[in-house]
């Protein structure tokens, strides 16, 4: 440890590396109050009820796409942010170890604590429940909970649209459609809540537009679980239907920092194999900023501007 007067504390909601982790962020998830609204009891059983139907996906979907790479991008990011900011570095996650839990004897020590989200917008499944786990620690923490229309952000996921464009001939390029693609919410959730996730979605899918106006753009949603109603339309559709039109494709994951099943195995397996299956003239996906120099200096950059 450097000193006992700052701490960090980059989160994330974890990673499935293993078979044995599969339960354990399976049950940690669906009994999280913040994902399923409803009385301790009726969480419970619908939890049991959702990890009997979902282990076996889950396990399909470590088997085809291999462990997740939450935990190491993360301790990367945690690495390279050490080496620029004066503060001793932690992370933690919500549903696989190193848990949130476990650190909070530790940060008890230190006179002013950041907790960095790795999500770039807000909601109330994501890093409210970070902060119901870190309790007291989270009342006196300063928080970076969004960055999603930061110019710098911005700049970054505009970088990685370039990237992929460049990579298809000039002759496709032209005719390009950029597919914002973002994990979806129940409806009925955000009513309820009056979270603010999709707005934000919106505004970071329209501030990328702006940037590339000479394409076509859309925003659609994908990781629908269940049969309630969730925000539409959705990725899946979306790409069936580009691609039965035989057009290129790049789709851009708005709502995620690091590359996880929804990227790798969604994004990358799935719709991949329906783009080739209709017909797209090309599929391709901007790549998340994951652990690369320009987003750790932003975090960097925010935390000097709260004030480490």
């Amino acid at each position: 440890m450097k000193n006992l007067s700052n701490a960090v504390v980059i989160v994330s909601t974890g990673g499935i590396s293993k078979v044995s982790d599969i339960p354990i962020f399976l049950w940690g998830m669906f009994t999280d109050k913040r994902i399923m609204p409803y009385n301790r009891f009726a969480r419970f059983l619908l939890a049991i009820l959702i990890i009997s139907l979902r282990s076996p996906k889950t396990y399909g979907i470590l088997k085809h796409s291999g462990p997740s790479p939450v935990l190491s991008y993360t301790r990367s990011i945690v690495k390279k942010l050490g080496n620029l900011v004066d503060a001793d570095l932690f992370f933690a996650m919500r549903y696989t170890s190193p848990k949130i839990e476990e650190l909070i004897d530790t940060l008890e020590n230190y006179k002013k604590i950041f907790i960095v989200s790795l999500f770039p917008q807000f909601s109330c499944t994501t890093i409210a429940s970070f902060m119901d786990r870190f309790g007291e620690v989270a009342k006196k923490a300063v928080k970076i909970d969004t960055f999603y229309k930061d110019a710098r952000y911005i700049d970054i996921v505009a970088q990685k649209i370039d990237d992929a464009l460049k990579k298809l001939p000039k002759d496709l390029r032209k005719k390009a459609v950029l597919l914002f693609s973002a994990h979806s919410l129940p409806i009925s959730l955000v009513k309820k809540t009056g979270d603010p996730y999709i707005k934000q979605v919106k505004e970071s899918a329209e501030l990328l537009a702006k940037r590339f106006s000479e394409y076509r753009s859309e925003l659609a949603f994908q990781s629908k679980l269940g049969p309630v109603k969730w925000f539409a339309p959705a990725t899946l559709d979306k790409v069936a239907e580009l691609s039965k039109r035989h057009l290129p494709i790049i789709v851009v994951p708005i709502s995620f920092i690091i590359d996880n099943s929804e990227t790798i195995y969604e994004i990358d397996l799935l719709y991949k194999s329906l783009a080739n299956k209709y017909g797209a003239a090309a599929f391709l996906r901007a790549d998340c900023p994951n652990d690369e120099e320009k987003f750790v200096r932003l975090l960097a950059e925010k935390l000097k501007e709260k004030g480490l």
